[in-house]
């Protein structure tokens, strides 16, 4: 499902701290497929959220809400 894209897509930073043994993982494998690792997080991240299913989207933005008006 995912997002829907717009026109004009908005973008933030986003920093991410990973441990030494996975920043030598993630150097390694930008390297043998030739995208830097911004990239590779950054596509990451989206195929992650991406796969969030419909409802359970749903469900934490009600249980969020339930948490900022208490």
């Amino acid at each position: 499902m995912g997002r829907s894209n717009s026109n004009k897509p908005t973008l933030v930073n986003v920093t991410i701290r990973v441990e030494q043994e996975y920043l030598s993982d993630l150097h390694l494998y930008s390297r043998v497929i030739g995208k830097n690792r911004s990239e590779i997080l950054r596509e990451l991240v989206i195929s992650a959220l991406d796969a969030i299913p419909e409802h359970q989207r749903r469900a934490m933005e009600i249980i969020a809400n339930c948490k900022t008006s208490s």
